[in-house]
């Protein structure tokens, strides 16, 4: 996996505020023409229930559970050749560029996600926010 923007502690450096300023690249979110073999093997990488779906740069969805595969399996799917498209939920949490880190924060807290992609206001992925990167950027913000 390539290696995450950090927040960046600048001496006199005001606190991020907004979302935008701690949005990483990594982890990207899943494309819709991904096969869920693949999807579950980077879920289980990542540690993830629910992780974003998108269209190349827009967001459309989020696949659910550790193994996904196996519920396509379970169906008689080959999960090698199914899509995450055919499985994603349409019911997607986010948040915008402009956000502030607590409307982020609640966002994560509300829904149980460690994941919550940034999106502009043409739901295009900008980046990801993860509850460890609000953490920190709190952490960071008291000292």
């Amino acid at each position: 996996m390539a290696a995450k923007k950090s927040v960046k502690q600048v001496p006199g450096a005001k606190p991020p505020k907004c979302v935008k300023d701690i949005a990483c690249l990594e982890p990207k979110p899943l494309q819709e023409k991904s096969s869920l073999k693949d999807a579950g093997e980077k879920m289980r990488l990542l540690h993830a229930d629910r992780l974003p779906v998108a269209s190349g740069t827009r967001l459309v969805g989020a696949v659910e559970g550790k193994y996904p595969e196996r519920k396509a399996a379970g169906f008689g799917h080959d999960p090698a050749t199914t899509l995450v498209r055919g499985i994603m939920s349409k019911k997607i949490y986010y948040c915008f560029v402009d956000q502030s880190l607590d409307e982020a924060r609640k966002i994560i807290a509300d829904h149980r996600i460690q994941y919550l992609p940034v999106v502009d206001k043409e739901m295009r992925v900008i980046g990801i926010v993860t509850k460890a990167d609000l953490a920190l950027a709190e952490r960071r913000s008291k000292k």
